[in-house]
């Protein structure tokens, strides 16, 4: 695709803003000057829409049963809406206003108060919080108890490890899954060089919503995006003001796994994307200073980002199937992107034409093969009960998805089909020419498919977090998902995705599980999904993806040509903060007991993908490491090469003295067979490496 161009603009006379089903322009605001706006065409491959049309296809002027469709403010729930950061301090204040310094002396005795009673259950704490209720005569925050707790283990005064510290975070459920998603929105209006682009998305699918002052696909109350409102979708803004509100409940921010929301990333300047992803890792990188440093250029901050106290250890940009190219895919690289979201949204390229979709299923398989050839994670997002399709179409869509080995994708996102504002298909529903099927025939089809899905797919979502005053029709469940588990369970059917099954805090689980290995074909190469699960299968730990494909690189990194591809690797369980090279910069102190998370399950899935890849003849290994984690793969032997910068070990170049042949062909010998986490513990995985790194060591002198 060709990108925006800032440069190559030519007066034009007043216009509005062109959102049209064919619309493919670029259009920016001289925000510098008072001249009239100024249009680009640059990635005019499709003809253009007069501006009339396009106005009475996207913003109809219709009274709905919420109000008038054409103004936002109808909508609006949340309190004082308008209300704005105005910079870096209005979000610290709040951390710093969370314990008063002059009344720290009384939290510190109702910790030790609580520390005491020692609560080992959720219930527990509850009679505990009434006890303290009635002894100090005022009942504090669990924020705030969790805050003086973490300073008190600190200086040595509590011992850590304590079950209260667990359960005083608030939200727990936001950090056992091995990380910290933070989603940011780029802006509904990027600027660059003193222009203001008008749009960001240059495409117009039928489905999707068009808020003003919004960015395309999203709605100002959804929570994210009210965040991002509040922040004016500044990226720095938008990353403190979670980080902090995450630090404030208890959890540490430590592991950063970044989810970039907003339009459509392929219609945005370049410049405008280097910008918002340097600034991301310039968040992360001064997230703990109050005197903030300038800015360096993006390399020098993600170098720093490799040991800093916050480190993000992987980027998700969302994108349409048409826009993968091998141009994109060297610059999501650049980025440091280790995860892609597409909007596939059906199979019936029928139905994706009737949405005005502009995209076929042929570029979905296109992308998945060329995403997975560069080692890059899949996300997709699919659509039931769009106007076009009825219960059997989407059965087949979803049958496709799940046994076809074209489609395989690592993360889904079901999105039933919703009537929103702002839409071409609320005209449609208005006049009765679309007419969602019903909800009962749909919640079956959802926990037919959801009892299907594969055992190495996470199923994220289930139905999209729109707030209940923007959905006009269609299916209006928030707890959907909760609501079909439910169901599942009460039939036995349980579902066996990986998020249904996360270890999350079950101590007895982590200690039972095993590493097994399930073979499957995806876009014309072999994927293998090395876990450790509970023996009964019903908790996953931990798991690799290993791909093995004889197109790796996929004509875009020419160091992947041969290499087996390590295309994720995550432990699941309470996050534990890695050692920080500052530890001033702790918040929240946690142990690893009963935690899968440091206690050498990344180490062992990365010896058993490396023993199968020696197995099946490859002599490399590239893993797609997200910047904060690299030094966790160096320490494995790999390191950057080319301008992917992914990480490479080269397999046949290891020492071949003879301790080391007979250290490695222990480990094969051992990670041929199953593994579990009591047989392999954490002290025997730092022996074994520890020896291979001095044998290592001493072939190289030799």
């Amino acid at each position: 695709m060709p990108d925006i161009a800032m440069t190559d603009l030519e007066p034009l006379g007043p216009t509005t803003e062109s959102t049209s089903n064919v619309a493919n322009t670029s259009i920016f605001i001289d925000t510098v000057s008072s001249s009239s706006p100024v249009i680009s065409s640059s990635l005019g491959s499709i003809q253009s829409m007069p501006v009339n049309d396009i106005e009475s296809i996207q913003m109809p002027t219709v009274s709905t049963r919420s109000g008038d469709v054409n103004d936002p403010d109808t909508y609006k729930r949340s309190q004082d809406p308008h209300w704005k950061n105005e910079g870096l301090e209005d979000i610290y204040s709040l951390w710093d206003k969370l314990v008063p310094v002059e009344e720290l002396p009384k939290f510190e005795e109702m910790v030790h108060f609580l520390v005491a009673l020692d609560p080992q259950t959720a219930r527990d704490l509850e009679k505990a919080f009434v006890l303290l209720r009635r002894e100090f005569k005022c009942l504090p925050k669990k924020s705030q108890m969790k805050f003086v707790l973490g300073l008190l283990v600190q200086k040595g005064v509590v011992p850590s490890g304590l079950a209260l510290e667990k359960l005083l975070i608030k939200k727990a459920q936001k950090s056992q899954s091995g990380v910290l998603v933070v989603t940011v929105l780029t802006s509904p209006y990027p600027a660059v060089g003193g222009k203001k682009q008008r749009f960001s998305c240059q495409w117009n699918c039928y489905y999707c919503p068009n808020e003003p002052d919004q960015p395309r696909s999203y709605l100002h109350d959804e929570p994210s995006v009210l965040r991002a409102n509040r922040n004016d979708f500044d990226p720095v803004l938008q990353f403190c003001d979670r980080c902090v509100t995450l630090a404030m409940n208890g959890h540490p921010v430590d592991k950063i796994e970044l989810l970039v929301l907003g339009g459509t990333w392929a219609s945005y300047p370049i410049e405008y994307q280097e910008n918002f992803i340097r600034d991301l890792f310039y968040a992360a990188n001064t997230f703990f200073e109050r005197e903030k440093r300038e800015r360096h250029s993006l390399d020098e901050e993600k170098l720093e980002n490799e040991t800093a106290a916050v480190k993000i250890i992987g980027i998700t940009l969302e994108t349409r199937p048409d826009c993968i190219t091998p141009e994109e895919l060297r610059r999501f690289r650049r980025y440091g992107c280790t995860r892609v979201q597409l909007g596939i949204q059906h199979t019936d390229d029928a139905v994706l034409k009737k949405i005005n979709r502009g995209c076929t299923t042929a570029d979905a398989i296109h992308a998945l093969k060329l995403l997975r050839d560069c080692c890059y994670k899949t996300d997709i997002h699919l659509m039931p009960n769009l106007p076009g399709s009825d219960p059997e179409k989407d059965r087949a869509m979803f049958d496709y998805v799940l046994h076809s080995p074209d489609l395989q994708a690592d993360q889904w996102k079901i999105y039933p089909c919703e009537i929103t504002p702002w839409t071409v298909i609320k005209k449609w529903y208005d006049e009765g020419s679309y007419v969602p099927y019903a909800d009962d025939k749909l919640m079956d089809l959802l926990m037919d498919v959801k009892a299907e899905v594969h055992p190495w797919i996470r199923l994220n979502r289930v139905v999209r977090d729109i707030p209940s005053q923007y959905i006009l029709g269609g299916m209006d469940e928030p707890n959907l998902r909760q609501v079909i588990c439910n169901k599942m369970i009460a039939r036995g059917t349980p579902c066996k995705c990986i998020r249904c099954r996360e270890v999350k805090t079950d101590d007895a689980a982590i200690a039972s599980a095993e590493c097994i290995v399930r073979e499957y074909e995806a876009n014309e190469g072999d994927e293998f999904f090395i876990s450790f699960e509970t023996p009964d299968r019903s908790k996953i730990c931990g798991f690799a993806r290993l791909r093995l494909s004889k197109t790796a690189g996929g004509g875009v990194f020419p160091e992947l040509e041969g290499a087996a591809l390590i295309r994720e690797l995550h432990v699941y369980g309470q996050l534990v903060a890695a050692i920080s090279k500052s530890k001033k910069h702790a918040i929240s102190t946690f142990t690893n007991d009963g935690a899968a998370q440091h206690t050498g399950l990344g180490t062992q899935l990365m010896m058993k993908a490396e023993a199968i890849a020696l197995a099946h003849g490859h002599k490399k290994m590239a893993v797609i490491a997200g910047v904060g984690v690299r030094n966790f793969y160096r320490r494995l032997g790999y390191e950057v090469e080319g301008e992917g910068e992914l990480m490479i070990k080269h397999l046949d170049k290891l020492p071949a003295s003879g301790v080391w042949s007979k250290v490695n062909s222990f480990i094969i010998e051992k990670l041929a067979h199953d593994l579990s986490v009591s047989q392999w513990s954490t002290v025997a995985i730092a022996g074994v490496l520890t020896l291979c790194a001095v044998t290592a060591a001493i072939a190289r002198r030799r």
